[in-house]
């Protein structure tokens, strides 16, 4: 069971006083996709990971905490752009907007979280070539982060996973297979080894779809 309750935010960008949703408790009935979404319940909050100003466009996990030129960013073309761009769900505009700030930030793992948070969004949507664009620059942030010794999930890895699940599942397989090479070898935990096993037939049969963890475990659902 979900609980969710009401809250009022003020805005660190523009001061206004907003009113979001926020969860009280939520559970799991089920295995986590292979890029590790959540079943349902959980999986159906996703709207309250993150708030957008209706005054300014401001996006953030918690926007009465803005880091510095948070203003300037929002304010800025590329961003009110992004934010308003119907091509893609209002939701998943708010993710994409959040990992504009998150990269500002530096924080490259937060950022390619909101990518990946983006991607659901479309996906829930049902607008699979947008859900693709968000996975390949999830992955490339994924990357990023890496590069600068951040950690998106604190399993030793699961990054890999996850990674070699968004460029199987954007359509990038030669990319997918490359990272699986490289990356299997430093790989020790047995459930990682098995997921990666599972992703590489995947990746062999061009199968760009959404898959379980409990599918490459072999259990039963």
């Amino acid at each position: 069971m979900t609980t969710l309750y009401k809250k009022k935010v003020r805005c660190a960008v523009c001061g206004n006083e907003n009113e979001f949703t926020g969860i009280g408790s939520t559970n799991r009935l089920g295995w986590p996709d292979l890029d590790t979404r959540p079943p349902e319940m959980e999986r159906s909050t996703i709207f309250t990971w993150v708030q957008r100003c209706p005054g300014c466009g401001f996006c953030a996990s918690d926007i009465s905490k803005a880091p510095p030129g948070a203003g300037s960013l929002v304010r800025a073309s590329e961003y009110q752009k992004q934010l308003h761009d119907r091509a893609y769900p209002d939701l998943a505009n708010s993710f994409l907007c959040k990992a504009m700030v998150d990269e500002q930030m530096s924080d490259y793992a937060a950022a390619a979280w909101a990518l990946v948070y983006a991607a659901w969004a479309c996906d829930d949507a049902e607008q699979r070539n947008q859900a693709r664009i968000c996975r390949s620059k999830a992955a490339k942030m994924l990357i990023e982060a890496e590069a600068h010794s951040q950690k998106i999930v604190e399993q030793d890895g699961m990054s890999t996973a996850i990674l070699i699940d968004l460029l199987r599942r954007s359509g990038q397989y030669a990319e997918a297979q490359e990272s699986l090479v490289t990356r299997q070898s430093a790989i020790t935990e047995d459930f990682i080894i098995r997921i990666l096993g599972f992703q590489a037939t995947l990746i062999k049969n061009g199968d760009d779809s959404c898959h379980t963890i409990a599918e490459a475990l072999g259990e039963e659902e």
